[in-house]
């Protein structure tokens, strides 16, 4: 019996512990006053800043570099004041992208991003632009 106990304590405890790392999730703001985040592994760095009805991502590399987003499109959902919004990035110049919706930016958004072609690769991922 306690043999019974000792295993279903440590099964428990293994994975108690992934789960709270998830929990205290830090938002990393940017130089831009946005989120970033890594997107597809870590290939590229995003960071999306909100103002108004307006959405900029910035995309960089591994290395920080500026990554171009001419030729690339971008998918967003937007989920604010309980409701959603589907928006679509253009390339704004350099390695930014912009996207405009009929919503107004807000502590506590989030975005959901997939991209196709920005920089030759496609990746996803969810950010909060606002902290």
């Amino acid at each position: 019996m306690l043999k019974h106990f000792l295993i279903v304590l440590s099964l428990v405890f293994a994975f108690a512990g992934p789960a709270s790392a998830h929990s205290d999730h830090k938002i990393i703001m940017g130089p831009n006053g946005g989120h970033i985040v890594d997107a597809g592994g870590g290939a590229q760095h995003w960071e999306l800043a909100a103002a108004g009805g307006d959405l900029i991502l910035f995309v960089t590399d591994s290395e920080e570099k500026p990554v171009d987003t001419a030729g690339g499109s971008a998918e967003g959902k937007v989920l604010v004041g309980g409701k959603t919004l589907d928006v679509t990035f253009a390339p704004a110049g350099g390695n930014t992208m912009k996207a405009s919706g009929e919503f107004v930016a807000a502590k506590g958004m989030k975005v959901i991003v997939k991209t196709n072609g920005v920089g030759g690769k496609s990746f996803q991922a969810r950010l909060t632009p606002m902290k």
